[in-house]
């Protein structure tokens, strides 16, 4: 066996090796770094008409912005109640009444990145009478 031992670790989708002397002597590993393309922003369906209700799923691993749409009222983004995952977020929106039918960006900010999600506001469907 080596001098050294070592260990593999996997966090977050990256494999990093932490190897330390087999010796008393103090080591100090500096913190993980994110992965990259662990950030998003989601919504879903992808689709509604005013008044539908969407869910929302954000995920950050750095300061997060608020979420805007031109066309939903965004409600409050809510981790995981036992504190599980604090950079993933869920939340629902509400496609707004007098939303045009249409395609429309969903943003958000992620430190220096900005997250982008598609919707689309379809007609209200008009039942037959």
């Amino acid at each position: 066996m080596s001098a050294r031992a070592c260990a593999a670790i996997i966090s977050l989708g990256v494999l990093t090796a932490a190897c330390s002397p087999s010796t008393s002597s103090s080591h100090t590993t500096p913190p993980l770094a994110p992965a990259l393309g662990m950030s998003w922003l989601r919504v879903s369906p992808g689709q509604g008409a005013p008044g539908a209700a969407v869910a929302l799923d954000v995920a950050c691993l750095d300061n997060l912005g608020a979420v805007r749409s031109p066309v939903l009222d965004i409600g409050e983004l809510k981790g995981n109640p036992d504190g599980h995952q604090p950079w993933h977020l869920f939340g629902t929106a509400t496609v707004r009444p007098n939303a045009t039918p249409g395609r429309y960006q969903i943003t958000t900010t992620c430190g220096q990145t900005t997250l982008t999600a598609a919707f689309t506001v379809t007609p209200l469907a008009h039942s037959a009478g």
